[in-house]
């Protein structure tokens, strides 16, 4: 349901949270990608690959670490995609970037509420906390499969024939 001030994203056809186009702006080419190292990327895009993973759990949830990984592998399989990592190492990742945290016993994890995250993290989980974020990213990936076939088209109906 669209409400005042929020705006649809004409490329994936998703309802953003209002003023959150603009800052999803380093997440869409991120999403395109494929097998991304978490480790290879910069500070700012494994943020946000991160926040991507984060959003698996619900904030103030307490997950068991056998749900947790499996929503990992399915974030792997699907929004997750693009990188090339495993649930584990993932977990880490999330607890120690601070997006999860972790009981004493390393068996259950939680969200971060936004307003507890460091600042460089808020207005990312501001910006998708909200949203179908599986959705919008599945958007943008056929968009950009529609795009590469049309122009697989034009190039193919362009080409000189040969006799």
């Amino acid at each position: 349901m669209v409400t005042a001030g929020d705006s649809v994203d004409q490329t994936a056809g998703a309802v953003l949270p209002s003023g959150s186009a603009d800052r999803l702006a380093p997440l869409k080419p991120l999403v395109l990608k494929s097998r991304v190292s978490l480790g290879g990327l910069g500070e700012v895009e494994r943020a946000w690959a991160l926040a991507v993973a984060a959003m698996r759990l619900r904030t103030g949830e307490s997950t068991g670490e056998a749900e947790v990984n499996a929503r990992l592998k399915a974030c792997l399989a699907e929004e997750g995609a693009f990188m090339a990592t495993d649930h584990v190492e993932l977990r880490r990742w999330l607890v120690d970037t601070g997006w999860w945290s972790r009981d004493g016993f390393g068996r259950r994890y939680e969200r971060v509420p936004a307003t507890a995250l460091r600042e460089a993290l808020k207005p990312m989980a501001e910006s998708i906390g909200n949203m179908d974020l599986p959705g919008w990213i599945a958007g943008h990936r056929q968009a950009l499969q529609a795009e590469r076939e049309r122009r697989r088209q034009a190039h193919a109906s362009a080409a000189p024939r040969t006799p």
